[in-house]
């Protein structure tokens, strides 16, 4: 009888408010999306793209406002256009027949997901409250990090070498998965503060110690460094009025980070050492190194960035760089990589698409930044922080599984984000 209620109910809220229904849909699917991401990457897209798909009649419906609304609409707005950038680039340059196929279509599919996001972020902004409440999309942040950490786990356990593993989850490689996983992480770190429990800086430090230990299982350099100067700095601009409080979490952040890095010495000495190794090697002119060729990529970027500005296609760069690694065998360690990018963000939008690419790239940093700082959502800063940083040593925003973790984490942010008074006053 009562679920019988319930379900009426629920059928005639519906009924009398259709589009409040579709943006629960939206919000649902956001973080269904989320969930799924390091499990199954393929079917979070799908889900994300039927996210975008509802988000299309919202914003028709409210259409004036979002076009009055020139503050929010700044970052979307370069969403899209950087997405559409991308794909345009592709129809232009794409040759018929080309031998890099595979990589135009790693661009034109993140372009696809950063349209699908500008449409995401929109229709997520255009409500007051959110459609789930707020502690349940909390316990669901939590609760998938918690699974990824256990899967993390199981991977770790069942692996034939403990020392030479690296973790990749659902992903392709490890290193996108700890750029995935340090979004993610910051994510739940900032739904344990909202929760407000009686213990939530003890489970904050608890979360930061399992989140690090599991990143470093990556091997990834830059999630080692990166991930837990951004989860101290995430905790320090929530309680930066309590000076007393930092100074004895700053003690603690680092006795967990020198605990964590006990089990894991033999790992982290690895990595150190390869670094070492390889700078000594780029020392010698010897560009063949993991290290290396990232700096060879950046001299070769910027040099055939240089030479086109406007845009050129791959096939174009490709033989750029073969002439350059003539003229300078220290440029060699580009070789391996002109088939697909230059794992870095801007020094491979303006090798590929010039003056204009790096301009709506910037632009587009610049938009996130400053959403978070209009919005004053700290966790919406630093994931926007931790996707430019990171661009710097990768690329974040190429094929569908890097772009579609950094775009998911900037909605499920904004889901974690409440709207400021000031707007709410004008609604």
């Amino acid at each position: 009888m009562l679920r019988g209620q319930v379900l009426s109910r629920f059928i005639g809220n519906v009924k009398n408010n259709p589009y409040d229904f579709i943006y629960f849909l939206i919000y649902a699917c956001c973080l269904t999306a989320f969930t799924l991401l390091l499990v199954s990457p393929d079917n979070a897209l799908k889900v994300f793209i039927l996210c975008a798909l509802l988000a299309l009649p919202l914003i028709v419906k409210n259409i004036k406002n979002v076009i009055s609304d020139k503050q929010n609409l700044f970052l979307p707005l370069m969403l899209m256009l950087f997405g559409l950038l991308q794909i345009s680039w592709v129809e232009i340059f794409k040759e018929s027949n080309s031998d890099f196929t595979a990589a135009y279509r790693s661009y034109q599919n993140g372009g696809k997901v950063m349209i699908f996001a500008a449409l995401v972020f929109t229709a997520l902004q255009l409500h007051t409250r959110p459609a789930i409440k707020k502690n349940i999309s909390n316990i669901w942040i939590i609760a998938t990090a918690i699974g990824l950490y256990c899967m993390a786990g199981y991977q770790a356990i069942v692996a034939p070498d403990p020392i030479i593993f690296r973790l990749t989850l659902g992903f392709e490689n490890s290193t996108g998965t700890a750029y995935a996983l340090t979004l993610i992480a910051l994510l739940a770190s900032q739904a344990i503060i909202n929760l407000g429990l009686k213990h939530t800086i003890a489970l904050y430090l608890l979360h930061f110690m399992v989140s690090l230990a599991v990143i470093i299982s990556t091997q990834t350099r830059a999630g080692m460094l990166v991930y837990p100067l951004l989860g101290v700095g995430l905790f320090f601009v929530h309680y930066r009025h309590n000076r007393t409080l930092l100074l004895r979490t700053l003690l603690a952040f680092i006795l967990l980070a020198m605990l964590i890095a006990i089990p894991m010495r033999t790992v982290i000495e690895n990595r150190y050492q390869d670094f070492v190794g390889d700078m000594n090697s780029y020392s010698e002119k010897n560009s063949k190194t993991s290290i290396g060729a990232r700096l060879a990529m950046q001299r070769v970027g910027i040099a055939t960035g240089m030479a086109h500005k406007w845009g050129q296609s791959l096939e174009q760069r490709a033989a750029d760089i073969q002439a350059l690694s003539i003229q300078d065998p220290s440029l060699a360690g580009a070789l391996t990589y002109i088939n697909v990018h230059l794992h870095n963000d801007i020094v491979d939008t303006f090798s590929l698409k010039g003056l204009p690419g790096v301009i709506v790239l910037l632009l587009l940093y610049l938009a996130m930044l400053l959403r978070a700082c209009t919005q004053r959502s700290p966790v919406l800063f630093i994931i926007s922080g931790a996707i430019a940083i990171y661009g710097l040593a990768d690329v974040l925003l190429y094929g569908k599984g890097d772009s579609l973790s950094s775009m998911l984490a900037l909605c499920v942010a904004m889901t974690l984000t409440p709207r400021p008074l000031r707007e709410l006053s004008h609604e």
